[in-house]
């Protein structure tokens, strides 16, 4: 089934625009300096609809470890299902496009019909957006996630900054020692705890930058 248009005021399709061209930084540009502090706050999704946030984690370190990470929840902070899980040593952008992946096979699992995808790798999301043609993943990737948004009735694409993607980031940590899928609010104390920081509303502290 066709995926429908998400009833977000602010969203822009997200299905890729061949014609869209990418901004390249002059080589003269002034790095980027700390302007101000926002409050960020997972957001929950509208009636109706569920959202995975989905993280990956690669060590750089010699070590050869790698994770995805990733937890739907639907429209009042409740966790429905979490996963965490080991993967293969590769690039940051393919790691983070496999937790989406396996986000995304879960909630069709579910048989869910709406669901916001949500994670802190901006270029991933404006990629699946269409707001850029810049990737960091085998275009066979890419129309696999396509594939997989296109098969529910509704959905939409979004980014987060890390602090409001807290739950997915400690599911990767969890994959290293105990991973799993947890289905219901059966979830590792962590976890739990940042569900429901989310659930309450807490917001965190963010610097945000802009050019000097």
């Amino acid at each position: 089934m066709a995926c429908s248009t998400a009833p977000f005021p602010a969203a822009a399709p997200f299905f890729p625009n061949p014609c869209h061209r990418v901004q390249q930084l002059s080589p003269s540009a002034q790095p980027f300096q700390p302007s101000r502090v926002v409050m960020v706050r997972w957001a929950p999704p509208p009636h109706g609809w569920f959202k995975l946030n989905f993280d990956g984690s690669v060590y750089h370190d010699g070590s050869g470890r790698a994770s995805i990470g990733g937890a739907i929840r639907d429209n009042a902070g409740r966790v429905v299902l979490a996963f965490a899980e080991k993967t293969e040593h590769s690039t940051v952008g393919i790691v983070e496009a496999r937790a989406l992946i396996r986000g995304l096979q879960l909630a069709r699992g579910l048989r869910l019909e709406r669901v916001v995808a949500e994670g802190d790798d901006l270029v991933l999301v404006q990629l699946l957006r269409g707001e850029e043609t810049q990737t960091r993943i085998p275009v066979a990737m890419q129309e696999e996630i396509l594939g997989l948004l296109h098969s529910f009735a509704g959905c939409d694409v979004r980014h987060v900054y890390r602090e409001g993607n807290q739950v997915a980031h400690t599911l990767c940590r969890q994959a290293y020692h105990s991973p799993g899928v947890w289905v219901g609010g059966l979830l590792p104390a962590a976890v739990f705890e940042k569900a429901e920081d989310d659930r309450r509303g807490v917001a965190h502290e963010r610097a945000v930058v802009r050019a000097a």
